[in-house]
C-alpha cells in the first residue's frame, strides 16, 4: 500500500484528512502485511496506467451470488455486518481513511471473511475501472456533506459521479444514498432534476423510518438521530 502511495500519489488524493487519529504500530504492521492480499488498488492503477479501456474490471459470479459496493465505509460497521450476514455475496469497500481500512482489515482477518475486498484509492478511479452493469447494489451511507459553501464542490455526489454510479448497477433502484443533511439531500435532488428529468422520476426520495434497514446503521447516523435529526434516503 505505502509503496503505491509513493509511486502513484495522484490516485490517493482526496479532500480532507486521510488519517482521523494516529494509527498504532500494530495497525500499521497489519496494513503492511495483509492489505495487498485484500486490495484492488494495484489492479485499478494498472488498468489506468495501461489504458486498458476495453478491459474493465469484472468480478466473476462463479464464487459469489451478488456483488455489492460501499463507498466511504467509515469504520466499516455496515460493510462488515453485511458481509457476515451474507457470506455468498461479495462486498467491495472503498475508503480513503486509513483508520477505517485498518479496522476492517483487522476484522477480515479475525473473522476469517472471504467475501470482502478493499480499495483505498480516490473512488473515481474505482468507478471508472469497473465494467458497466456488473454491480448489484451500491451503498453510500452518510457521506461528508461539506456544508461550507466554499467546500460544496468537494461533495462526492455531483451529477457526473451519479452518472458513473448509475452506469455500474445491473438494475434500477439499487443505489442507496443516505444523509442526515437536508441541504445535501436537496442538492442531490436538484442536480438530478436539472440534468435528467427521467432519472428524477424513477428515484425514491424520502425520510427513513426507524424500521428501515438503513436507519441507524452507522456512527454518524446515530449521532444525528441522538439530536433528533432525520435520515434522508435517495435510491436510484
Amino acid at each position: 500500500m505505502f509503496s503505491l502511495k509513493n509511486d502513484f500519489p495522484e490516485y490517493y488524493r482526496f479532500h480532507g484528512r486521510k488519517i482521523t487519529k494516529k494509527i498504532s504500530p500494530t495497525s500499521l504492521n497489519l496494513l503492511k502485511k495483509y492489505y495487498d492480499k485484500f486490495s484492488l488498488d494495484k489492479e485499478i492503477i494498472r488498468y489506468h496506467q495501461q489504458n486498458r479501456f476495453n478491459q474493465k474490471l469484472f468480478f466473476s459470479k462463479k464464487k459469489f451470488n451478488k456483488i455489492n459496493v460501499e463507498i466511504g465505509f467509515g469504520d466499516g460497521e455496515f460493510l462488515l455486518n453485511e458481509a457476515v450476514v451474507n457470506p455468498s455475496e461479495l462486498y467491495i469497500g472503498v475508503e480513503v481513511y486509513l483508520n477505517g481500512i485498518s479496522k476492517v482489515l483487522q476484522a477480515i482477518i479475525k473473522l476469517g471473511l472471504k467475501n470482502v475486498l478493499l480499495c483505498n484509492l480516490n473512488c473515481i478511479y474505482f468507478l471508472t475501472s469497473v465494467k458497466s452493469k456488473s454491480i448489484d447494489k451500491i451503498y453510500i451511507i452518510n457521506p461528508d456533506p461539506w456544508n461550507k459553501k466554499r467546500h460544496n464542490k468537494r461533495r462526492l455526489l455531483s451529477y457526473e459521479n451519479i452518472k458513473l454510479l448509475n452506469n455500474l448497477i445491473k438494475t434500477k433502484s439499487c443505489i442507496y444514498i443516505t444523509t442526515d443533511s437536508k441541504i445535501y439531500f436537496e442538492d442531490i435532488k436538484k442536480q438530478i432534476y436539472v440534468n435528467d428529468a427521467e432519472l428524477y422520476k424513477e428515484c425514491e426520495m424520502r425520510i427513513l423510518s426507524t424500521y428501515d434497514k438503513l436507519y441507524g446503521v452507522s456512527k454518524y447516523q446515530r449521532k444525528a438521530i441522538e439530536i433528533k435529526g432525520k435520515i434522508y434516503l435517495i435510491s436510484l
